[in-house]
């Protein structure tokens, strides 16, 4: 859990610090890759209860009134530029508990949410793959409606819930602080290609 708390605000500004200045470095190790933010990722999982009320009563989810969502994904939304058609991977800081950061990738090219927590004894898989049931469900749904999967010649199995990936064996935090900053610093490294050896708890504090 997080004392010196890094705020949404801070988590969606260096997100996108990095992913620009890691865009403009042109650094050929790095990913073909986008961002989402807190914001994106709030809207997604506040629409679960009425997307489910909508399967239950067998009646579609209108997409088209989801405008927000759907700017992200075609890429018309301010600083969020880059249609996810065009990319590999889509990253977000991502809340867990009301107190804990960790890290999220939509991989689009596996159809799996990754994801890397520097506090994994707070979050057991099963909880952290029932805590991300909205967005595995949502995700290719919201894709789907975009011509996502027609675009990148896929098949419709990867229209059903994407399955979650804990990515284990990287450098954890020691402390109760620094969750926030791990998550930065694991963005920062894996789309700049750099392995994560490196980070240690002594660079974090």
């Amino acid at each position: 859990m997080c004392r010196r708390w890094l705020s949404d605000e801070h988590l969606d500004a260096l997100f996108l610090f990095i992913r620009l200045k890691i865009k403009a470095a042109g650094i050929p190790s790095s990913q073909n890759f986008t961002t989402a933010d807190t914001i994106f990722m709030r809207i997604l999982v506040s629409k679960w209860p009425l997307y489910k009320e909508c399967i239950k009563e067998n009646r579609p989810f209108d997409w088209d009134k989801e405008y927000r969502l759907v700017d992200y994904v075609v890429g018309s939304k301010e600083d969020f530029q880059d249609p996810w058609a065009s990319v590999d991977y889509v990253y977000s800081p991502f809340n867990v508990h009301g107190n804990h950061w960790v890290l999220l990738c939509l991989d689009l090219v596996s159809c799996q949410v990754k994801v890397w927590d520097s506090l994994p004894s707070l979050t057991t898989a099963e909880e952290m793959t029932n805590i991300l049931l909205p967005i595995r469900q949502l995700v290719p749904k919201l894709l789907d409606s975009t011509g996502f999967f027609d675009r990148r010649g896929r098949s419709s199995t990867y229209k059903e819930p994407w399955p979650v990936v804990i990515v284990d064996s990287i450098p954890l935090q020691r402390n109760n602080s620094d969750c926030g900053v791990f998550t930065i610093k694991y963005f920062e490294y894996i789309v700049a290609g750099v392995g994560l050896d490196t980070l240690c708890q002594e660079n974090m504090s």
